[in-house]
């Protein structure tokens, strides 16, 4: 009985590697020469755009089954289970458009874990302050939105940019304002500063004048 269990056993094992296997392989087979590929080929194709963006990805691929999917698709054709382009709504990296800014300092208020850093001055001809300073550090941002969502202005926006990969660290933190910009900024506020002292001085004159 104990013999006959141990045959029963032992025959029952290789019938399920064989079928295991079996499957596997057929699987491998099936999806190699049957199916289209799944693979988006990037970076040759731009997602942002959609579209590809050199001559190793040509517009439109005349093979015949069964090359078209054992060599790839074009990606023009592309019926696999991803987007071709990425959504309009994509949170990307951050963007910044200093012409709109105010330095309310808002947006680095609301951050929950102080990625940005801002600072700004009053100049002439400028609504709110002058940014002197717009720090980003995109190795610690989250995509949380906060400080989109809060910008009265605009200046802080989500691009579809997600290209961050980087050798050096310090690359990822992004400067937006210029030294250039920064000192030409400091001078602007001096003078605007020296005005408003005048102009206020002027002002308790006339006043002592009138009393």
């Amino acid at each position: 009985m104990k013999v006959s269990e141990g045959i029963k056993v032992y025959f029952g094992n290789i019938y399920e590697s064989v079928t295991t296997i079996s499957m596997g392989m057929w699987i491998t087979f099936k999806t190699a020469f049957f199916e289209r590929k799944v693979t988006l080929q990037y970076p040759s194709h731009d997602i942002i755009e959609g579209q590809a963006k050199d001559a190793s990805l040509p517009e439109q691929k005349n093979l015949p089954p069964p090359f078209e999917h054992l060599l790839g698709a074009s990606q023009q054709n592309y019926r696999g289970p991803l987007n071709t382009q990425l959504t309009e709504r994509y949170r990307g990296l951050l963007g910044y458009d200093e012409l709109k800014c105010i330095s309310c300092l808002l947006c680095a208020q609301n951050c929950p874990i102080d990625v940005i850093r801002v600072k700004g001055v009053k100049i002439e001809g400028r609504k709110g302050k002058a940014p002197t300073t717009f720090r980003i550090d995109y190795s610690k941002c989250m995509f949380c939105g906060f400080c989109v969502e809060v910008c009265p202005t605009d200046a802080v926006f989500f691009t579809r940019q997600f290209e961050g990969a980087t050798f050096e660290y310090r690359t990822l933190i992004r400067e937006f304002i210029s030294p250039e910009l920064y000192l030409e900024r400091l001078q602007l506020a001096e003078v605007a500063k020296k005005k408003a002292i005048e102009k206020k001085k002027k002002k308790q004159e006339n006043e002592e004048k009138e009393q």
